[in-house]
């Protein structure tokens, strides 16, 4: 009887772990969709990696004269706005943010966003958990939660289109938090093939781009999200008619 119930919580402790996300291209349009009561959610992928235990990214559609709520104490939360402009209130305080902009919530804090357009707004919620312990000092330290609206982040131009750097800081789960949005010409691509230790996402915003991930090459359009491991070889080239635009997201 000890070995059975033994077996049967090794089982559970199976399923409780988080499966270790691959490589790929994610796509949210060709993912099952649930309805909530504010609107739909879509998780576009969810499970582990080296730095996070737990990783899980979402796409939200909200419709018109609705609200979302986010509080949590165990996850640290990262937004971007897909389309909008949505009202969002961070810590009490109300800020209007546009298509790009971001959202960083900490654990505990209290965001809010409010869709006051005539029709549905839609955005992407990353959730995280560390595999180290939380360093709730080093977040607050870092600023604390805080967001950034897109039409206040620079654009500097260069010679295979340009970049935004949004911020490079760390976090509550993170030793380093950066991302940037770089807008590549057509035909162009973002460098030679290369690893790095950083985890990474890239998030495409506009246009028709190729990945090369590892050996393998995949399509990403507007909406998909691409997640990459530790070392893994990558590149991104402009095969469209139009500049790409994508967020690169790296952590450690």
């Amino acid at each position: 009887m000890k070995c059975l119930l033994s077996f049967f919580s090794f089982l559970i402790v199976c399923q409780i772990i988080a499966q270790p996300i691959p490589s790929k291209v994610f796509n949210w349009d060709q993912t099952a969709e649930v309805k909530v009561k504010n609107g739909t959610s879509t998780k576009i992928f969810t499970g582990s990696a080296a730095i996070l235990k737990s990783h899980v990214i979402s796409g939200i559609e909200l419709q018109k004269g609705k609200k979302f709520t986010f509080q949590d104490k165990t996850n640290e939360a990262f937004f971007i706005i897909k389309n909008g402009p949505v009202l969002v209130t961070l810590n009490g305080i109300e800020t209007m943010l546009y298509r790009g902009s971001v959202i960083s919530v900490l654990p505990g804090d209290k965001m809010i966003i409010d869709n006051k357009n005539e029709t549905p707004v839609s955005f992407y919620e990353m959730l995280a958990q560390s595999i180290l312990p939380p360093d709730t000092e080093r977040g607050s330290k870092a600023g604390g939660s805080f967001l950034i609206n897109w039409k206040d982040v620079a654009f500097k131009p260069h010679d295979k289109g340009g970049v935004r750097q949004f911020f490079d800081r760390q976090t509550v789960m993170m030793n380093r938090f950066d991302i940037h949005v770089t807008q590549l010409n057509v035909g162009f691509n973002s460098h030679a093939p290369h690893t790095h230790k950083n985890e990474e996402i890239i998030l495409m915003l506009d246009g028709n781009a190729e990945m090369q991930i590892g050996t393998d090459h995949q399509k990403a359009n507007p909406g998909d999200v691409v997640f990459l491991n530790s070392m893994v070889l990558h590149n991104l080239t402009n095969v469209g008619t139009v500049p790409c635009l994508y967020f690169a997201i790296q952590w450690n």
